[in-house]
C-alpha cells in the first residue's frame, strides 16, 4: 500500500538557479550573525468526534547563519518541529526536519528572494531513505515601479497555501515615525519600531515536509499551513560577549494539518487556534 501527494511541481530548478545567483556575487560591508530560537504552542484541541483523542501537541527548535549585505541577505537555517498527532495510523512519525539555503537579493528595479533545501520527517535522513517530496523550496520576484520605488508587484510560489502554487504579490515598504512597515500581500505584514526593540508581524506560514512509514515502504508528505501573528521584544542587546535576547509572543489562527492515515485515506484537518510563546538568542 503506498499514498502518494498532488504532483510535485516543477519548481526545483528555478529555485536552485536563483539560490545559486544570490551566493555568486562578492559581498562588500557584510555582517554576520547567528541564531538560536526556541518556540512551543499550547495544544491544540483534536477536531472531530473522537472521543479518546489525545491533544495535539507542537514545539519547533531552530538555528542559523545569515549574512546581511546592502544589497540584500543570505543565510542557513535548519528547523526541527515535533507534531505529535497521536490519534489514528498517520503514514509519518511527526518529527519534522527542515534545512534551506538561500536570500534575498535587489538588482536594480528587481528583487529576487529563493531558497531551497531538504525537509522531510526524521526516519527519512536516518534511514537515508529519501524520495522526491523531500525536494523544497520558495521563490519570489519583484519589480520596482518607476513612479514609486517603495511599491513593486511580483509573482511567488511556495506551500503557504496547501500545494506549491504561484500567487500574485505586492510588496510596499515605507519609513515613517511610527517605525518602519513592510506589506507584502497577501502574505506578510510587518513593522519594526526605529529602535528595534518591537517587532509585529502578521505572516501566511505553510509547507512540506515528505514522510516515511515505520516500514520505509508508504511515501507520502504532510502539509501544514497557518496565519501566525507574532508581537517580540528585544530584552537585551546583543555584544562580544553575550547574546541578544529576544521573547515572544502569539498566536497561530486556522491552523490546518494534510497527511496520510493508514485507515481513513487522506486527512485535512483544522487544528484550529493556538497560542505560543518563544525565544530567540541572536549573535
Amino acid at each position: 500500500m503506498q499514498f502518494t501527494g498532488p504532483p510535485t511541481p516543477r519548481f526545483s530548478p528555478l529555485v536552485v538557479v536563483l539560490t545559486a545567483a544570490l551566493v555568486l556575487p562578492r559581498f562588500s560591508q557584510a555582517s554576520d550573525h547567528a541564531y538560536l530560537l526556541y518556540r512551543q504552542w499550547q495544544s491544540y484541541d483534536w477536531q472531530g468526534d473522537v472521543p479518546a483523542a489525545d491533544d495535539v501537541s507542537r514545539v519547533q527548535r531552530g538555528l542559523g547563519w545569515r549574512r546581511q549585505f546592502p544589497a540584500g541577505s543570505f543565510g542557513l537555517d535548519y528547523d526541527y518541529q515535533a507534531l505529535r498527532i497521536r490519534t489514528g495510523d498517520p503514514a509519518h512519525n511527526g518529527h519534522l526536519h527542515r534545512i534551506t539555503l538561500g536570500g534575498d537579493r535587489q538588482l536594480g528595479l528587481y528583487r529576487v528572494e529563493a531558497r531551497a533545501g531538504l525537509a522531510g520527517t526524521s526516519n527519512m535522513f536516518k534511514k537515508q531513505a529519501f524520495h522526491r517530496e523531500v525536494m523544497n523550496g520558495r521563490v519570489a520576484i519583484f519589480r520596482a515601479s518607476n513612479e514609486s520605488p517603495n511599491l513593486s508587484l511580483g509573482i511567488g510560489g511556495d506551500h503557504r497555501f496547501g500545494s506549491f502554487r504561484w500567487v500574485p504579490r505586492m510588496r510596499w515598504e515605507l519609513m515613517n515615525n511610527s517605525g518602519r512597515w513592510l506589506i507584502d500581500l497577501p502574505v506578510r505584514l510587518r513593522w519594526q519600531g526605529h529602535n528595534n526593540r518591537w517587532v509585529f508581524r502578521i505572516e501566511r506560514m505553510g509547507d512540506r515536509w515528505a514522510t516515511l512509514d515505520k516500514t520505509q515502504q508508504v511515501e507520502s508528505a504532510l502539509y501544514m499551513r497557518e496565519w501566525r501573528t507574532e508581537l517580540t521584544y528585544r530584552i537585551r542587546a546583543g555584544d562580544e560577549r553575550w547574546p541578544a535576547v529576544i521573547l515572544g509572543i502569539g498566536a497561530s489562527i486556522e491552523t490546518r494539518v494534510r497527511y496520510q492515515d493508514f485507515e481513513e485515506g487522506t486527512f485535512d484537518l483544522r487544528l484550529g487556534d493556538a497560542f505560543f510563546g518563544s525565544i530567540r538568542l541572536s549573535w
